[in-house]
């Protein structure tokens, strides 16, 4: 026999689990990556950031860690004409100024961003590094490529398959919290 208080009870138990999904397929689906600047090299003037930067897609929420010795490198985010002059003593140039050594920067904005290492001849010695921020969107299936970005097929498509594995964790996980829900629901 079922009473009012257990139904309230099962209905507030659906209830809470269905925020919960809503919830956890809004932070799975949106979820950003960390790129650690020149991967396992860090920050530093061995190594190539304009390679690095091809091997890589940005996004809205991502953030870039660059790691570095502080006594040796800082990282100054700056304006194009900065960058492309390694100049970084006019003050309106530069816009932000990191030396913690490990630094986490979120990329807030869809646009380019340039950084350069301010230590003398270090930006010049190649420590400078431009990327583009796209917008988070949904990705196009992988392999299907998307030609409005301009971008390679082949970029895209390794893009798109990192995004559908995030997507698929996420509904393939709500999916199974849904089927116990509804288990739940049925047993009582």
């Amino acid at each position: 026999m079922t009473t009012i208080g257990s139904r309230s009870c099962t209905l507030c138990f659906f209830f809470f689990f269905f925020f919960v999904v809503v919830f956890f397929n809004a932070f799975v689906l949106t979820a950003s990556e960390v790129f650690t600047v020149g991967d396992e090299s860090r920050w530093n003037m061995q190594v190539n950031y304009g390679s690095w930067t091809d091997s890589h897609n940005f996004t809205v929420g991502d953030i870039l860690e660059f790691k570095y010795s502080r006594s040796e490198h800082n990282v100054y985010e700056v304006t194009k004409e900065v960058y492309q002059s390694c100049n970084a003593t006019a003050s309106d140039g530069v816009l932000a100024k990191y030396q913690t050594g490990d630094d986490q920067i979120e990329l807030k904005e869809a646009r380019k961003y340039w950084f350069i290492c301010e230590i003398d001849g270090h930006c010049f010695g190649g420590m400078r590094l431009a990327i583009q921020v796209a917008q988070q969107q949904q990705q196009p299936a992988a392999g299907t490529g998307d030609s409005s970005t301009g971008g390679s097929s082949s970029s895209s498509a390794s893009f798109g398959a990192s995004n559908m594995i995030k997507y698929s964790l996420g509904r393939y996980c709500s999916l199974f919290i849904y089927m116990i829900l509804v288990l739940a629901c049925i047993w009582k």
